[in-house]
């Protein structure tokens, strides 16, 4: 559901009214609201309500796209969260993960976008786990990049973290993005996580700037986020699927290029393009995907916020798109965030952090 974000004990005394049992909720908050985050945790301690969360650009309530306010969402009993503090050597959980035997069949994940390290994070999870569960979430951060804590537990705030939370409910999602090869391949031939040092054996930054203006000129002199990213992103090649997307954010003074996620050294990379027709065509595709699954509980969306840079005002249609597909065989409506990354794994395929992606996940009422 969605709440207005007047003060800390308006949105508890909403909490309570809303769902008077819940004991446990996931609340996806917009960044404007940063600095009322202590209040709401005491207003929510105080009740005996515990949350946790994350800080995001713009948040999605069916057809709507927000910019302020809570997309709170109730855990059912039996849900776990557990908080992860990222690092060199691998996440430090700091509560106990439930057994990967045990009747969590799906999770809903955020992480931290600026924080490092982040695939470490998704290989431990998949060791625990493997394809036993499924996952879907999204990338934490704020619409001006700054590297600040995102991801909170009714603790407070937590820098460089992630946050699971396993759910008993049966999960089926899809994961398209609409984006296609327009050049290269180019090698990634130097890469550190998610800096790019070189693209083939030059200086990434430079290079990717004039693989852009190869495209299109009047780009060549402007910032990497918002104008060139939005438009022509970099795909890393994946056999059986769509390439995955990697959205550039900026280049540091080595001219080296940063992105939204981690590239593995020697991946083949492309430059890549879309369109409203493409893009749109790829949010049918990801709620087509998820099939009819009986007894549809509710519909968690993780859409891409440089992605709906993109589209502009036409990023309604999009959430459009989704909610009209939707309505042939549920009444719930898509409800999520404008993310930076997007996390799927759909119980096939290694978990992953995608960028400019679109994923659509049904969570159902039994596991």
């Amino acid at each position: 559901m969605y709440v207005s974000f007047e003060s800390g004990e308006q949105v508890a005394a909403a909490l309570v009214k809303a769902d008077p049992g819940a004991r446990a909720w996931l609340l996806l908050v917009a960044d404007c609201h940063a600095a009322a985050l202590d209040e709401l945790f005491a207003a929510c301690r105080s009740r005996a309500i515990a949350v946790c969360g994350g800080l995001f650009p713009g948040l999605i309530q069916g057809t709507r796209a927000l910019d302020q306010g809570i997309v709170a969402l109730p855990l059912p009993p039996g849900s776990v969260s557990a908080v992860a503090i990222l690092g060199r050597e691998g996440p430090r959980w700091t509560s106990d993960l439930p057994d990967a035997q045990s009747a969590h069949p799906s999770s809903i994940m955020l992480v931290d976008a600026s924080a490092p390290h982040v695939d470490g994070l998704l290989d431990d999870i998949y060791d625990r786990y493997g394809n036993r569960m499924r996952h879907i979430g999204a990338g934490a951060g704020y619409r001006d990049l700054r590297a600040e804590p995102s991801i909170f537990s009714s603790e407070g705030l937590q820098a460089n973290a992630a946050l699971l939370v396993a759910l008993p409910r049966r999960l089926s999602l899809g994961v398209r993005h609409g984006w296609r090869r327009i050049a290269g391949p180019y090698v990634a031939s130097r890469t550190d996580g998610n800096r790019i040092i070189e693209l083939n054996w030059e200086p990434a930054g430079r290079f990717y700037r004039q693989q852009v203006a190869m495209q299109e000129p009047a780009l060549a002199d402007k910032p990497i986020f918002p104008d060139l990213n939005s438009k022509y992103p970099l795909g890393v090649a994946k056999e059986g699927s769509e390439d995955i997307i990697r959205d550039p954010i900026r280049t540091t003074r080595d001219d080296e290029l940063e992105v939204l996620s981690d590239v593995p050294e020697n991946a083949l990379m492309y430059l890549a393009s879309g369109d409203r027709d493409s893009l749109f065509e790829a949010a049918r595709e990801a709620v087509a995907d998820c099939g009819a699954p009986s007894g549809i509980a509710s519909c968690f969306i993780s859409d891409c916020y440089s992605r709906a840079l993109m589209l502009g005002q036409a990023f309604e249609r999009e959430l459009e798109i989704v909610t009209h597909a939707l309505a042939e065989h549920t009444d719930v409506m898509p409800e999520g965030v404008m993310a930076m990354g997007e996390v799927a794994a759909n119980g096939t395929q290694k978990l992953e952090l995608f960028n400019k992606t679109i994923v659509v996940g049904l969570m159902c009422h039994e596991p």
